[in-house]
């Protein structure tokens, strides 16, 4: 399958580098929005193409799949937009910000009779296999806690006043988007769709408290609660984490699920209501 990669980012490179050890794959264009950047990743892996319009990439009959490793934001604009050229998509994680949009992507990639991807690894590690071939004998589970921990490799950048795209908002950026993101497809593929979602963020100084106003610039992160991000919660991932629909909150025995969040950290919580 030929492959064009849209985005140089570090993630990109690191993609390249795993898809030139399947002897199926072939990287066949990188599109950039500068030709520099382009350029040297085209010549990094012998990558012949390198297009800075994505719409000629597209257009490339020679490519069958695109791989889309650009920031959070775009993904979904740029996946419809691959879906309707006629191109099978690869997109990292998270997927898209909302239900709305992860329905009509899935949509669309079954009405072309494409197939789409989510980047995602967890439900294809080994272990995780066994954890879910055990899952029975270990008896009735009642709270699944999850943490996944990381100092951000941007956010000294953070600290100083900038504000890079993986903590941007209006990027989808935050420790949810970045890394919680692991735990709700953890939690989700072994215990299915939630009927339940409570998100609890940890808002920084760049993170506005409403859509109208900012707050002033904090030394330390606010705790806050969040109705509007709980949505955001299970379905920045695949459709099959996304949050249950409210008519759901009547159905017996229905599974609680809930997402904490922090500037470098995220945390899930699954607990089985009594």
């Amino acid at each position: 399958m030929n492959i064009g990669i849209l985005g140089t980012g570090s993630i990109a490179r690191t993609m390249a580098a795993e898809f030139a050890k399947v002897p199926a794959f072939r990287c066949e264009a990188v599109c950039s929005r500068q030709q520099a950047t382009g350029e040297a990743l085209a010549q990094q892996f012998g990558i012949p193409k390198v297009y800075t319009d994505y719409d000629a990439m597209l257009a490339d009959p020679d490519i069958e799949l695109v791989y889309i490793a650009t920031p959070n934001s775009l993904h979904y604009a740029q996946t419809k937009a691959a879906l309707l050229a006629g191109k099978n998509v690869l997109c990292e994680k998270p997927f898209v910000p909302t239900v709305a949009e992860a329905d009509e992507l899935i949509a669309l990639a079954k009405e072309k009779h494409l197939f789409l991807f989510e980047a995602i690894t967890t439900a294809h590690h080994p272990n995780y296999a066994l954890a879910k071939q055990y899952l029975d004998d270990i008896g009735s589970l009642r709270i699944v806690s999850c943490t996944f921990c990381q100092y951000s490799s941007r956010y000294d950048a953070l600290l100083s006043g900038q504000v890079p795209p993986v903590f941007d908002p209006a990027c989808c950026g935050g420790a949810l988007m970045d890394l919680n993101l692991y735990n709700v497809h953890f939690v989700v593929g072994l215990f299915g769709e939630p009927m339940l979602v409570s998100y609890h963020p940890n808002l920084y100084w760049n993170t506005p408290t409403s859509s109208a106003s900012v707050p002033a610039r904090r030394t330390a992160p606010r705790r806050a609660a969040s109705s509007s991000s709980a949505t955001r919660a299970a379905s920045s991932s695949s459709r099959a984490a996304a949050t249950a629909r409210s008519s759901a909150s009547s159905v017996p025995d229905r599974k609680i699920f809930a997402a904490s969040t922090a500037s470098r950290r995220g945390s899930t919580r699954w607990r089985r209501s009594p």
